[in-house]
């Protein structure tokens, strides 16, 4: 398929590496999606054209486990008027993105769009896990993403506790009632996930990244997001998306939900 979207054979398609095509998926096959290494990388794309298939996509779609991505492309705006009722549902979906239609022609520009660094990270992965059940009390919701914030400038948890100006002890205490790993394991996983987001949006080498994010060097960088995530930099870079690498982190904490 050359052009979005009106090459597209379904409304509903699979976006997935090397990123050159859209795949289209039938609804039933949503449901087959639910660990993260069966989608992980991939991206669902719904096209609201305005077919008689939506109220079928849209009750697969709202089923879906809630890392899989949703990008969902409207029509032209003549057309706009027979979704209507359908768009405060899509909303509830929580949606990666809702474009408009022509922003996205090809589907070079989709890959563009899914490597697209959230606006806050912070804010989206906390929002992430809230949807997810793992946060719930408002003094953890606060004090996580204080620390995906502050983790970029932050190697300790003793410094990420006099930055937040509370003791390790409490902030232990705020996480143990959770559904979440230990402070610790949250700010080296929160490093990397900002590392992560730079492996898909920059194409410099990775020792300058890893340099930018206090690592004495692209080898050790490697060795510890293999570590709490299970892949190397080197599959962030191929495969787009952040949810999915939340999700593996989860995976190896023994964190289920």
């Amino acid at each position: 398929m050359s052009s979005l979207p009106a090459a597209a054979e379904r409304s509903l398609c699979l976006f997935e590496p090397p990123y050159t095509d859209l795949v289209p998926i039938a609804p039933e096959r949503i449901a087959d999606l639910r660990n993260v290494n069966d989608w992980k990388g991939r991206a669902l794309v719904w096209q609201l054209t305005g077919g008689d298939r939506h109220s079928i996509e849209f009750d697969a779609l709202r089923l879906k486990t809630p890392g899989l991505p949703l990008m969902v492309l409207l029509p032209p705006p003549q057309d706009i008027h027979r979704i209507t009722r359908l768009l405060p549902s899509v909303r509830l979906m929580s949606p990666r993105l809702v474009l408009p239609h022509g922003l996205i022609d090809t589907p070079y520009r989709l890959r563009h769009v899914m490597a697209l660094p959230p606006r806050n990270i912070a804010g989206s992965v906390t929002d992430f896990l809230i949807r997810r059940g793992l946060l719930k009390r408002k003094d953890a919701i606060r004090e996580f993403q204080r620390i995906v914030e502050l983790a970029p400038q932050t190697r300790s948890i003793a410094m990420l506790s006099r930055r937040m100006y509370t003791s390790r002890r409490t902030l232990g205490r705020h996480f143990i009632s959770t559904g979440i790993p230990v402070p610790s394991h949250c700010l080296h996983f929160a490093r990397l996930l900002h590392v992560g987001i730079q492996l898909q949006t920059e194409n410099v080498a990775m020792f300058r990244i890893a340099s930018r994010f206090g690592y004495p060097d692209g080898f050790t960088m490697s060795n510890q997001m293999k570590r709490l995530t299970g892949h190397r930099p080197t599959d962030v870079r191929e495969l787009l998306g952040w949810e999915w690498l939340v999700e593996c982190w989860l995976q190896i904490e023994g964190v289920s939900q």
